[in-house]
């Protein structure tokens, strides 16, 4: 079991798919907790967090409809990233992989949760999975 402790919130992982979402309530919890209190360093570890939160969203295919809403966030918030960085000629590549990413994992965790073959229904035109699906 690997044990991770992020400004006291705990996530423990005893498997393959693991299940972030529980470990960004709780730091959105704390990011909430330091602006009513007025502690800026408090805030910024906790959205510090978050971003690491997201980008390893991008890589963990989620399990449930929590999940996948979480990913469609990430992906919305990476939407604005990609608008800052392309207005200051930042290159946008990786931000742009990152999104596409969180969607098809978005759509393979959807598929999978309701038994939807993508293949068979053609969902798989618009949303190519790098996952082989049973």
């Amino acid at each position: 079991m690997t044990r991770i402790m992020i400004n006291k919130c705990r996530a423990d992982i005893t498997s393959q798919q693991l299940d972030i979402f529980p470990l960004f309530v709780e730091t959105v919890a704390k990011i909430d907790e330091a602006d009513a209190a007025g502690c800026e360093v408090t805030r910024d570890i906790g959205y510090a967090t978050v971003d690491a939160i997201l980008d390893a969203a991008v890589d963990i295919v989620p399990m449930d409809v929590e999940n996948v809403l979480h990913r469609i966030g990430c992906a919305n918030r990476l939407i604005e990233v990609m608008y800052d960085y392309s207005r200051r000629g930042l290159d946008i590549d990786d931000v742009t992989n990152q999104i596409a990413g969180l969607l098809q994992g978005a759509a393979k965790g959807l598929a999978d949760a309701y038994g939807i073959n993508m293949r068979a229904t053609r969902l798989d035109f618009y949303l190519p999975q790098p996952y082989e699906q049973n």
